[in-house]
């Protein structure tokens, strides 16, 4: 009976199994061959093309805010932004892994690849699939406000981080988003500028970056930028978008437009772009009649959907929510790995011995020394990014005060002071009672005048009085709710206007005052007829441009401010307050004077540097410049800590301090890597990513930045960084590449795998790096080439090898790289293509573009 009845059993589930088999066999066979993931890619696009009315395609190409538009009938799911919780700011409760600008100064291509898989896992777990990064427009200008989210000067080694880090998170099955594509490279005037560049500067410099992440890393969105380039806007370039990065290039993926970046609706469609964002300004309701009116086929919405699709189906939106990923992101590991990266992205740009000292002043050393002053205003504040959309600030940050707290425990006593004074940020505003009207005595306010260009050209068309200058327009259609673009929608256009305001100005009283003007976009602010305020540009996005003005008791003042509006959101305020100058605080010198060493915590900020902020000078400000001298002449015990996305100059205090220590943007665990290698715990082994010119002359376009009008025009060529440097032999504070190191290296045994070789083949160079201190370390083996002659203007080398090295003390490795047909080439743009020329080459490997210490000949034939 026992036996019988576990047959019966075995029956019966054999039966359950078949049954519910058969059933899932026929469940799948019902699905459409779109819902199907054991399909191909291409199937399921096709498939899910021919369900779709037109109207329906056309939802597909214009985005909602920061992610696409779904469809519930289809089962179309979002392709959500990592932005996307911009708005209630969660987005910033991520891992801060350093600003870009770190990455390329680890040259770590592994240790960014981890990094870009670590940020892939938490942006499924932030519940979003599309990263807008990397950043990997060229450190053109030194002053370019964006550069510390990108990846420095030279095209071979952003090429190489950039690949890395998409690799790494489309691992992970995230849509990663190189922008700005192409030329987006300084903020002034970034919405309007037209780059004239030309097409071989444009192969050489700008775009390989882009093509190594098209080629190599299978990039699966673009986004074009907001510039012009040779007289197209990026986002309706075909040129650009089709010649170059589809039929050449070979991209697959979609195109998507910067936020507002799109100004045409058949150009842009035409061009090549793919999805429009943040609303279907253009590619919404205008685009679907311009189908059915026959200007653009619906066939070219077709292509766009697919490239869409395609990528959809690549990163599995169809066949799992992005929800479903799980997990924490606020992990111990991935807050390690933050810590990594800082530690290997920071430079050691000087390091001396003090007078009847014997050894370096770092690192130091925390058995000798009792007393600690942590001074400056980056020291208590951790400045883990520059400013605008791509500033995130981690789950924590660790200040160097912190992290120097944390490294020395109670065993030494560390101290803090500012140094100098908080600078004012916000003006308050003037209200009526500062304003008189024209050829008036008792009536407040101002004679306003509106213009439908941004000239002020021609005849108003609206003029009414206002109480006071304050204003706020918002962003009118573009966003919802975004106020209504302008004095009034119906007569002035909420984009490409601009306003004079005339009137009186009565003075706040005796004395110097600081005035100005909070606006999106160009002010000029005049009294008496002098221009006091002149910001006729694109920068410095709803902050105040001021300047100091002495009023006198009882006078009153000619007033004319003038301001344009160009794109985006829209406000002019105008502010006043008695001026306050900055003076050092003396408790700060007397902290100085009583203490063993000095941390000097100096550099840049969000408020210097970042989105629509270019520098405006390549100096430390004034303020921190003489608190350097200041602490200086009272404790020669000082190291500068410095904080930048951008190089800068030290011709007035370089030679007061004896040891200088770049940390970028370090992000979360940035204090804590200082103090590692303050106290020497690491190792200090990043290079710079960029050259430090000794002053603004002396860099490639001192006489090409910022521009003439709406035109910047890149005189330079392929001169950009370190190669203007070698071809006008100028020598830099610091060359691209540098870095020092506590211990001591040697290069030698330089072998290379054939004298001679073809367009077939590739080059094996061979090198041993020992390690010839006291202390472990790792170096960074640079390998630059050399074309002897050449038809064409070349540059003097350029960087087509590194690898990062560690090496104990005492220890000796082998390094090999190769090199093919690439690394010797030039664009030539008559027959468009990459050229290499039969002759002699040299290879040229050192610590960086300026300590070459092996050289060896090669011919190609």
């Amino acid at each position: 009976m026992r036996s019988s009845t576990m047959i019966n059993k075995s029956i019966t589930s054999l039966m359950l199994m078949f049954f519910i088999s058969i059933q899932t066999f026929a469940q799948s066979t019902d699905l459409p061959p779109y819902k199907d993931k054991s399909k191909d890619v291409e199937t399921r696009v096709s498939d899910l093309l021919s369900k779709m009315t037109l109207e329906e395609k056309i939802e597909q190409v214009s985005g909602k805010g920061f992610s696409t538009i779904g469809n519930v009938r289809l089962s179309i799911p979002k392709i959500h932004t990592y932005d996307q919780q911009a708005e209630d700011k969660a987005h910033r409760n991520t891992i801060n892994f350093s600003s870009d600008i770190n990455w390329a100064a680890t040259f770590d291509e592994p240790l960014i690849e981890e990094v870009g898989v670590s940020t892939g896992q938490e942006v499924r777990i932030m519940g979003a699939n599309w990263l807008l990064n990397p950043c990997i427009n060229i450190l053109r200008a030194p002053v370019h406000g964006r550069s510390f989210e990108a990846l420095g000067e030279d095209p071979y080694l952003v090429s190489r981080i950039v690949v890395a880090y998409i690799k790494g998170a489309q691992s992970q099955k995230v849509i990663a988003c190189p922008k700005h594509f192409v030329a987006n490279n300084q903020e002034w005037n970034r919405f309007s500028v037209d780059v004239i560049v030309d097409k071989r500067t444009l192969h050489e410099i700008y775009f390989p970056a882009y093509k190594a992440a098209v080629q190599e890393a299978d990039a699966w969105s673009m986004m074009t930028a907001y510039n012009k380039v040779n007289g197209d806007w990026t986002a309706e370039s075909h040129y650009l978008l089709t010649e170059i990065l589809r039929d050449d290039w070979g991209f697959t993926g979609f195109t998507v437009s910067d936020w507002g970046g799109t100004h045409s609706t058949v150009g842009t469609a035409m061009a090549g772009l793919d999805l429009e964002m943040p609303e279907g300004r253009f590619m919404g309701k205008d685009l679907l009649i311009a189908v059915k009116n026959g200007e653009v086929d619906e066939a070219v919405i077709d292509k766009k959907v697919k490239n869409i699709f395609r990528v959809m189906f690549k990163a599995g939106l169809f066949d799992e929510t992005p929800e479903a990923y799980g997990g924490i992101a606020n992990t111990k590991e991935r807050s390690d790995l933050a810590r990594k990266v800082a530690q290997e992205s920071m430079v050691l740009l000087k390091n001396t011995n003090l007078r009847g000292q014997e050894d370096m002043f770092l690192p130091l050393n925390k058995e000798k020394i009792k007393t600690i002053a942590v001074i400056g205003p980056n020291g208590s504040v951790a400045q883990v990014d520059g400013g605008g959309s791509g500033a995130y600030h981690g789950y924590y940050q660790i200040s160097p005060l912190e992290g120097i707290i944390n490294n020395v425990g109670n065993n030494v006593e560390v101290k803090f002071d500012r140094g100098i004074p908080e600078k004012t940020l916000e003006l308050p505003i003037a209200d009526a009672s500062y304003y008189l009207l024209p050829n008036s005595d008792t009536e407040h306010g101002v004679k306003a005048e509106y213009f439908n260009n941004k000239e002020l050209k021609g005849k108003p068309a609206l003029i009414q009085t206002e109480k006071a200058i304050d204003f706020d327009w918002g962003y009118g259609e573009i966003v919802a709710g975004g106020g209504p673009g302008s004095p009034d929608p119906k007569i002035i256009n909420i984009d490409g206007w601009s306003a004079r305001w005339t009137g009186t100005f009565v003075s706040p009283g005796n004395g110097i005052y600081e005035i100005g003007l909070q606006a999106d976009n160009g002010v000029r602010l005049y009294l008496d007829d002098k221009l006091i305020v002149d910001a006729w540009t694109d920068a410095k996005p709803a902050m105040f441009k001021t300047a100091t003005f002495k009023f006198e008791d009882g006078r009153k003042y000619d007033l004319k401010v003038e301001f344009y509006e160009n794109w985006g959101s829209c406000r002019a305020k105008l502010g006043i307050a008695p001026y306050k100058p900055n003076e050092i605080n003396k408790s700060a010198i007397e902290l100085a004077a009583n203490s063993d060493i000095v941390v000097m915590c100096m550099g840049l900020n969000g408020i210097i540097e970042g989105e629509g902020i270019d520098r405006e000078e390549l100096s430390l400000p004034n303020d921190q410049i003489k608190l350097i001298a200041a602490i200086t002449e009272v404790n020669k015990n000082t190291v500068v800590v410095l904080n930048n996305g951008t190089p800068i100059t030290m011709s007035e205090w370089i030679s007061d301090v004896p040891a200088i220590l770049d940390a970028f943007y370090p992000g979360q665990e940035g204090g804590n890597a200082l103090a590692d290698i303050l106290f020497g715990d690491v190792n200090p082994s990043g290079k710079l990513p960029m050259t430090f010119p000794k002053k603004w002359e002396d860099t490639p376009v001192s006489n090409s930045y910022p521009g003439e009008k709406e035109f910047a025009y890149y005189d330079e060529g392929i001169f950009v960084g370190y190669r203007h440097f070698d071809k006008e032999n100028i020598e830099p504070l610091f060359p691209f590449g540098y870095g020092l190191s506590y211990t001591t290296f040697e290069f030698s045994d330089l072998k290379l795998s054939k004298d001679s070789m073809t367009e077939s083949d590739s080059l094996f160079v061979k090198v041993t790096i020992t390690n010839t201190g006291k202390i472990d370390g790792d170096e960074i083996v640079q390998l630059y080439i050399s074309d002897k002659e050449s038809s064409v203007e070349r540059e003097v080398k350029s960087l087509k090898g590194f690898t990062r090295v560690s090496l104990k003390a005492g220890e000796s490795k082998n390094v090999t790289m190769k090199i093919d047909k690439s690394a010797l080439s030039f664009y030539d743009v008559d027959s468009k293509s990459w050229v290499v020329e039969p002759g002699e080459f040299e290879v040229l490997v050192g610590n960086s573009s300026r300590n070459i210490l092996l050289k060896k000949i090669f011919e190609f034939k």
